[in-house]
């Protein structure tokens, strides 16, 4: 009797086998389309369909990443993901609390969550091409150290470009959100110096995502602590003419530049800006009897602009809502 059970169980063992390599070969020839079709996730313009949508999208993404753990479509996804919706969601949702002053943390604890969800999914992609975070520390006192590092284990292709944007972007938020860790501050060239390979192979990469981060870096940082307000706000403004249907841009100008520098008429300016775009592009997207009400807009040429639009526009909200607060 013990024979057949034997056979039996290497039977049973090989069929495990088989069925884990067949789901690995189909989730591998298949996760090049999950990834492409991640980015019309940006096309979303509501808001709330974003935020209720996204988390059960991720786990299911998470799932299939245990039947193949180096599938670099999939821990792409992931990165970008989860660093997106930290961005989107959560830092909103701790925007609302720090400005209403509702003493909670909420937004921010899943904020610091979600983006190291991020950097850890980013760090896993980085290892599969031989890049350890350590490496990427040791070099980042050498003049162009990390960026020729970097150059040499990756591509210029948008995948590479956008894990190691997303990767940077929780990194450096990570370090902004716990700004009292000196040994986490002190980490902050790495996150810049992944910027700069990336905004240097691709500047106008997502829409204006590297003016964004130069802007808050050198308008978010006080003088003494080697900021610039003004080549801050030059950035910005820059970056305003040069992606002008990126409302994101405006209210990172608000948040970063002009409610530090209590510049309470540019402050005014950017709010009027977008009452005027919140009413066109709810025109827009909610059908109305009246017949220029969907007309096209030029602000509506690229669809993967909709969602930073409805994300400028619920910053603003809030923005809006709390303006008495800022000045």
């Amino acid at each position: 009797m013990k024979r057949p059970r034997q056979v039996l169980y290497l039977v049973l063992v090989l069929f495990a086998i088989s069925s884990c390599s067949f789901n690995k070969i189909a989730i591998n020839s298949s996760s090049g389309l999950l990834y492409n079709a991640s980015s019309e996730v940006e096309s979303e313009s509501n808001f709330e369909v974003f935020k209720t949508g996204v988390p059960g999208n991720l786990l299911l993404i998470e799932g299939l990443l245990s039947e193949s753990p180096e599938s670099l479509d999939i821990l792409a996804t992931l990165t970008k993901g989860y660093a997106g919706y930290a961005f989107a969601i959560n830092e909103t949702d701790m925007q609302n609390e720090d400005w209403g002053e509702l003493k909670t943390e909420v937004g921010k604890s899943q904020a610091l969550f979600n983006y190291t969800r991020s950097l850890n999914f980013g760090l896993r992609y980085l290892r599969v091409n031989k890049i350890e975070l350590n490496d990427l520390i040791s070099r980042m006192n050498e003049p162009q150290g990390i960026a020729h590092f970097l150059e040499k284990r990756l591509s210029a292709d948008k995948k590479d470009l956008d894990l190691v944007l997303f990767t940077a972007q929780s990194f450096a938020a990570l370090i902004n959100l716990q700004k009292d860790n000196i040994s986490m501050v002190a980490q902050l060239p790495v996150a810049k110096a992944m910027f700069d390979w990336v905004c240097m192979k691709d500047p106008k990469i997502n829409y204006g995502t590297c003016d964004i981060f130069y802007g808050a870096y050198e308008a978010g940082r006080p003088k003494m602590l080697g900021g610039n307000p003004d080549k801050g706000k030059e950035i910005f403004l820059r970056a305003i003419e040069n992606h002008p249907h990126n409302w994101l841009i405006r209210t990172s100008y608000m948040q970063y530049y002009l409610i530090p520098q209590n510049d309470k008429d540019g402050f005014g300016q950017q709010l009027e800006y977008l009452k005027n775009k919140q009413t066109e592009f709810q025109a827009f997207h909610i059908y109305s009897s009246d017949s220029n009400a969907n007309k096209e807009v030029n602000w509506n040429q690229e669809s993967r602009l909709r969602f930073y639009q409805s994300l400028a526009l619920k910053r603003f909200e809030l923005m809006n809502k709390y303006q008495k607060q800022f000045f």
